[in-house]
Parts: structure tokens; C-alpha cells; sequence
């Protein structure tokens, strides 16, 4: 095991709330260590919140750590990435801080770029069919599929700029849509700009003049890394955080149809994305984040613990249950065992970490502990179908003060239903709780093992 690594994926259906944790330990290893924070997946359909004094940032594809010293950040080749996006992103950190980031940003040659010609093509052919129902609209979809059709664009076409290659890329898309009946330069697609919103992909010769700008901006951060990463990672006075994207109940493997993303949102990702550099089983935590009391799902898929009524409402208010990325208001389910368990098998998780702990009421903590098939036990598939079929097995726990969680510094200071509750998921799960959140202040942390 590589000592001072540790990686972070959610453990369910995102939004779990993965930032605070990697911020925490980013900043502890920066203590000590020169830190790489690497991020692998996905693209600008992320989202986690930085916050800067009293202002709250939300960051997509910068991975975070970006405010902490002695720390190099890495998008690398498993993601695809918005190079506007990008750069409007560091503009705001900037802006937020009021000066000119100096920490080492980072973008490997090798990953692909996700450009408005992707969502474009993403937002004509959701008009088509319903299999994008729960896309975030940012044509993360189009620009992995362009990796397996062997037309990808990567960084590495941007400096230099690679004019007649990304020319070819914008008539093909034009090809694409114009076979569905609409014309790409007209196509309305999302930006990260809030004063614009959404804006027309364009002509070529507009597009390229976009394209062409912002590469001359990302042009210093552009590089290879795998050197880098091969000698950091048997150094000593490294340490290493992986930060993953979604999460493992959203990987098109173990996902539910059609609410699934293109890239792998597991730890396994690591491999490919560092060209077999760094082998995550080598990795010493490797730590699934899911909210403790309940869960939280967007999209078409239906779960058997689906929550309604009254006090779904008031958690997705209280525990402001709305994506960071395209704000839309989540699902909200009863905290479920069989589809966690499957999640942590697949995942090859070795801890949990549980945040909003301090999500409880007066009342008990509801638990969907099984389910009933025809009268008989099943455990979890990824299968819309099979999960109609099914009939949850519920479970109530005592509720604890959350006050009294809230004031807690050592675990041995959590109230005692607490403490039962932790221990019950640890052995229904069949894995360790690293740490606790007990509110949502990037200080509210416990840890239950030693960091």
C-alpha cells in the first residue's frame, strides 16, 4: 500500500458532498507534503462548493485544493473537459481571491476535450429520445463516445492549435445535427457564464475564434504527466488525493438506465486515466462518501425506498437537495442497504465516510434494510424492470440531537444513538466509517480513524 494516498468517490448517486472531505485532506497533507490532487473523470457535469471568506464558489472541473499551498492539480486523460468553462472558473476563483492563482494547474495532454459542439449534438438528439433524461446538458455523453468512434479531440490540440483538425470536428457535428433536422450553428447550448446562460454554438468561423482564444489561455497549463506521476508517486514527500466525479450508482456499468454517465466513476478509473501508472489497488483509502440518513437521486430511475410526502420536502429544503451543476431539485429516498451494499462491492470500497448526520428529526430514522420479491429476499440490480417488482423491507432506528452531534469534537461525544446508528451501517455494509460530517461547515468534521 502506497502510504499518504487516499481516494474519494460517492458512494451512491452523487452529490454526497465528496468537497469538503477532499478539502480536508488536501490541507492536512499540505502541512506535511507536496500534494498531487488528481481528478480522473467526468467533466463539467461535476459540481462541488468552495468557499473564499464569506463567498461560496461552485467549481465543476477544477478539482479541489485549489486555494491550499504546495499543492499541483491534475486533470488527467480520463476526463473530458470544457476549456471555456475551465478558464471562466479559474477567472471567478481569481476574481474571489483577488489575485492571480499561483498554485500548479495541471491539464494532461491526453484528455479529451468536451466541446459546445458535444452539447449541441447531446441537446438534438435528447429531443429525439428520452435516453438523456438525466443528463446535465454539458455533452459529456458525445465526447466520451468520440474516445470509442476514434475522433477524439485532446488538449494537445490546442497548443498548437490544431485548426484543420478541430475544423473536421465541427463540420462532422454539423453533419451529425443536420441529420436530425436542425442546423449546429443555431443550437443553444449551456455556458458556466451566469450573465449569459445559454448561447448559440455558431459558425465555424465563430467557433473556431472561441476555440482559438481560450487555448492561448490554457496553452502554460497544457502538458504530459505521466512522468510526473510516475516519480511523485514513489516519492515519499508526496502525498496523493484522488478525487472522483459522480458517482459508482451512476457508472454505466452499475447504473440504472438511462440515468447513467459515460465515464468510470470508480476507483478502477484511476488506472486508465494515468496510463497504468498508478494501480488504485496500491491506494491506501479508498473511501465511499454517502449521506447518512437518507439518499438523493435525479432523474428518471425509481428506487423502492423512494421517499415522498412531507418530510421529503422538508429534507431537500433543509439539506438544499438541488444540483450544483444544473440546479435542479433531487429525489429524495430512504437510506438504502441493499443498493449501498451492492455500490460498495463494485466500488471496492474500503471505508465510508457519512455526511449529514445532523439531517434527523424527532422521529425515527427510517432504513430500508431489504427487499421482497414474490414473497422472497432479493438483493439489489441495476435493473429499472427488476426494482419495479420489488417491495422495500423498512427498518426504524432512534433518532438522536443533533445539537448535541453538532457539539461533539471526539467521538466518544456523539450521543449514543449516534453512535448505534454508525455501527449499524458499519455491519450491515461490511466496512469501517472513516469519518463523519455533523454539519455543513467545512469544519464539521469528526473522524472515528486517526487521519
Amino acid at each position: 500500500m502506497r502510504k499518504n494516498s487516499i481516494a474519494f468517490c460517492g458512494g451512491a448517486f452523487g452529490d454526497e458532498g465528496k468537497g469538503k472531505l477532499v478539502d480536508w485532506y488536501v490541507n492536512h497533507f499540505a502541512q506535511k507534503y507536496k500534494v498531487i490532487v488528481y481528478r480522473d473523470n467526468g467533466g463539467a457535469n461535476a459540481g462541488h462548493t468552495v468557499e473564499v471568506g464569506k463567498t461560496r464558489l461552485a467549481l465543476h472541473q477544477l478539482p479541489s485544493g485549489i486555494l491550499t499551498k504546495n499543492v499541483t492539480l491534475i486533470l488527467g486523460k480520463g476526463m473530458v473537459v470544457h476549456p471555456q468553462d475551465l478558464m471562466i472558473e479559474i477567472l471567478d476563483v481569481e476574481k474571489a481571491v483577488g489575485r492571480k492563482l499561483t498554485r500548479k494547474i495541471i491539464l494532461d495532454e491526453m484528455a479529451t476535450l468536451s466541446l459546445d459542439t458535444h452539447r449541441a449534438y447531446e441537446s438534438v438528439l435528447k429531443q429525439w429520445q428520452e435516453g438523456g433524461k438525466g443528463s446535465t446538458g454539458r455533452g459529456i455523453s458525445p465526447a466520451y463516445a468520440d474516445i470509442l468512434l476514434r475522433h477524439p479531440l485532446r488538449a494537445r490540440d490546442l497548443s498548437p492549435f490544431n485548426t484543420k483538425k478541430i475544423t473536421e470536428h465541427y463540420k462532422m457535428y454539423a453533419a451529425l445535427i443536420k441529420g436530425l433536422g436542425q442546423n449546429i450553428a443555431k443550437v443553444t447550448v449551456p455556458v458556466l457564464d451566469p450573465t449569459v446562460g445559454t448561447a448559440a454554438v455558431g459558425s465555424l468561423d465563430q467557433f473556431l475564434t472561441k476555440v482559438r482564444q481560450v487555448s492561448q489561455q490554457l496553452k502554460p497549463m497544457i502538458s504530459p504527466v505521466y512522468e510526473l506521476l510516475e516519480k511523485a508517486w514513489q516519492d515519499k514527500e508526496y502525498a496523493f488525493v484522488f478525487e472522483k466525479a459522480q458517482a459508482v450508482g451512476l457508472d454505466a456499468r452499475w447504473g440504472v438506465y438511462p440515468d447513467i454517465t459515460a465515464s468510470d466513476t470508480t476507483f478502477d478509473g484511476i488506472y486508465g486515466s494515468t496510463e497504468g501508472c498508478i494501480d488504485p489497488a496500491e491506494i491506501m483509502i479508498k473511501a465511499g462518501v454517502i449521506k447518512a440518513t437518507y439518499m438523493s437521486s435525479v432523474g428518471s430511475r425509481q428506487l423502492p425506498s423512494a421517499m415522498t410526502g412531507k418530510l421529503a420536502k422538508q429534507i431537500r429544503e433543509d439539506a438544499q437537495e438541488y444540483g450544483t451543476t444544473t440546479k435542479r431539485p433531487r429525489d429524495i429516498l430512504y437510506l438504502d442497504l441493499p443498493a449501498l451494499k451492492f455500490f460498495r462491492k463494485v466500488g471496492k470500497l474500503t471505508h465510508l465516510v457519512l455526511t449529514h448526520m445532523d439531517i434527523v428529526y424527532d422521529q425515527p430514522v427510517k432504513v430500508c434494510v431489504g427487499y421482497t420479491k414474490n414473497g422472497k429476499s432479493v438483493a439489489y440490480r441495476p435493473d429499472q424492470q427488476f426494482l419495479n417488482a420489488l417491495k422495500p423491507v423498512f427498518r426504524e432506528l432512534k433518532t438522536w440531537d443533533k445539537l448535541a452531534l453538532r457539539s461533539a469534537t471526539k467521538p466518544d461525544q456523539l450521543p449514543a444513538a449516534a453512535k448505534r446508528f454508525i455501527k449499524f451501517l458499519e455491519t450491515k455494509l461490511e466496512v469501517p466509517v472513516l469519518v463523519i460530517t455533523t454539519g455543513p461547515q467545512r469544519k464539521e468534521v469528526l473522524f472515528l480513524e486517526k487521519p
